[in-house]
Formats: C-alpha cells, structure tokens, sequence
C-alpha cells in the first residue's frame, strides 16, 4: 500500500516536474494566508461580538434595578393604601360618633 502510494507520487513528481513543488509552495503560501486573514477576521468578529453582549448584560441589570424600583414602589403603594382605609374608617367612625350625638341632642332636649 506505502509502496503503490510512493510510486504514485513518483509518477506526479515525474509527470509535473517543477510544477507541482511551485504548485505546493503556492498552496502552502494560500495556507498560511488564510490561517492568518482567519485569526485576524475571527479576533474582529469576536470583538464585534463582546459589544452587544456586555451592552445586553447593562440592560440586563438595568432591566433588574428597575424591576426592584418597581417592587419597593408598589410596596410603599400598598402601604400607603391601606394606611388610607385604616385613617378613612376612623374618620368614618367619628362622623358616626358626632351623628350619634347629635340626634341623641335633638331627642333628649
């Protein structure tokens, strides 16, 4: 099997001559030229790539910060809400209170 391979490739290097070493050093050169041109495209391309992901990481925790703004916010809301109806229940207690008064007043003069 090795022995058919190199006198296989005997025969190229017989039938092309020289052409086939400028043919390889050609390859070889596009080789490394696209090995390079890859690293430089791919290290731009992974730089491009950076930028939107830390700007959606700042949105993320932008997007969390509010969310927390917007908790404490309905927190202090409901609070506020039900310190409303406690105060509105006393005050309708009182006006009660002074009605009741009031008409005893009238019933008992």
């Amino acid at each position: 099997m090795v022995e058919k391979f190199f006198a296989c490739l005997a025969g190229w290097i017989t039938d092309w001559g020289p052409g086939l070493l400028i043919a390889l050093i050609m390859l070889y050169g596009l080789y490394k030229g696209l090995i390079r041109l890859g690293e430089k495209v791919g290290l731009k391309i992974l730089s491009a790539l950076e930028k939107p992901a830390a700007a959606l990481n700042q949105q993320a925790e932008a997007m969390d910060r509010l969310t927390t703004s917007i908790q404490s916010y309905v927190n202090r809301d409901q609070t506020e809400h039900h310190e409303i109806i406690l105060l509105l229940k006393v005050i309708s207690n009182k006006v009660n209170r002074i009605e009741e008064a009031q008409e005893n007043a009238k019933n008992g003069s």
